[in-house]
């Protein structure tokens, strides 16, 4: 890889990073029940703001957007809205929700500033012989670290994904690079999935078996509110 193409790569990634983002799920003791990645949508200046996700391990209430906000010690984490799930195996996987504004606005203390990059482009449809993409910060289980429980923060991503099969939901991309374990992806569902310019075709819901390919919800099948 070239000089020119490395910024390039990184260029896509930063801009990825910017509207990607975790959604986290706990119980009442604080323990993470599960994880997934989203964006926020937003189809016209009139519209409400979408949370959107894949359907799959979403609960309809008690999700939060992480931050990159640190308060208390801790990554302060916003409410995610009720979410609409629509799941069905392989055929249905996404799920979205209003970002409850008002409701944010009220929880967050004077001190507390971060903002969300919301994606406003209409979805494309992917397409062959144009390379695809997503980038998201993710964390492996928690692992003992002298003596303490942490979640090693990494980035997931994956360039250059080639598109190879589409039906009416599903895009299936083979990864530049051999599909990566499970637990590498775990908590990337959800991430949105690009062309080269940034705008956003799919999102992340899985592989296959054999691990061959990447699985993706498409976006430019569906009304969105």
């Amino acid at each position: 890889m070239t000089e020119k193409e490395k910024k390039a790569a990184q260029k896509f990634v930063d801009l990825m990073l910017k509207v990607t983002f975790r959604i986290c799920h706990w119980n009442e003791n604080g323990e993470l029940l599960s994880r997934s990645s989203g964006f926020l949508y937003k189809k016209t200046e009139a519209s409400p703001t979408l949370v959107i996700t894949a359907g799959h391990g979403t609960p309809p209430v008690g999700s939060f957007i992480e931050t990159t906000h640190v308060y208390r010690d801790k990554t302060a984490a916003v409410n995610a809205g009720k979410f609409k799930v629509f799941y069905s195996n392989d055929k249905i996987d996404y799920a979205y929700s209003e970002l409850p504004l008002e409701l944010i606005a009220k929880s967050l203390t004077p001190d507390m500033k971060f903002e969300f990059t919301a994606y406003k482009e209409p979805f494309v449809k992917a397409i062959k012989d144009e390379a695809c993409g997503f980038a998201v910060r993710n964390n492996y289980e928690f692992v003992n670290a002298g003596g303490n429980l942490v979640a090693p923060i990494y980035l997931c991503y994956e360039l250059y994904l080639e598109l190879v099969h589409q039906d009416e939901h599903i895009n299936y991309f083979r990864p530049a690079r051999p599909v990566m374990e499970h637990e590498y992806y775990a908590g990337a569902s959800g991430s949105p999935i690009s062309d080269p310019s940034g705008k956003i075709c799919s999102i992340l819901i899985g592989g296959t078996e054999p691990r061959e390919f990447l699985k993706a919800f498409r976006l430019d099948n569906i009304e969105l509110p």
